[in-house]
């Protein structure tokens, strides 16, 4: 029982690695902060269209010498003006001011239009 056992074969296999080069993609920096208030002036900012779509990041720089941030929007985001009425997104335009406000994970999940352009 032995005999057969012991002059078995054996197989090496080499196997080769293919490598490619592929660009390197950089994602925008996408900011997301457990502070209560943010408050600057957007930079840009698409408004969801549909309930369904996740909305994209809003875009806001705090003062003209600092560098734009991306804020990571809720999944249920209030935008209201400073009386508190609730408005629609599509107002929220490039050199809108605003306030951010934050939920517990770090997510928008209210925008306060403080100011028009």
């Amino acid at each position: 029982m032995i005999a057969p056992l012991a002059f078995a074969q054996t197989r090496t296999t080499k196997t080769r690695q293919a490598t490619t080069t592929q660009p390197v993609i950089t994602p925008a920096t996408t900011q997301m902060t457990t502070a209560a208030v943010a408050v600057g002036t957007v930079t840009a900012f698409t408004p969801p269209q549909t309930t369904v779509t996740p909305p994209s990041p809003i875009v806001v720089q705090s003062s003209p010498d600092a560098k734009a941030m991306s804020y990571v929007l809720a999944r249920k985001v209030r935008y209201v003006d400073k009386d508190g009425r609730a408005i629609d997104p599509h107002l929220i335009r490039a050199g809108t001011r605003v306030h951010l406000d934050f939920d517990r994970r770090g997510a928008v999940k209210r925008v306060l239009v403080v100011e028009r352009e």
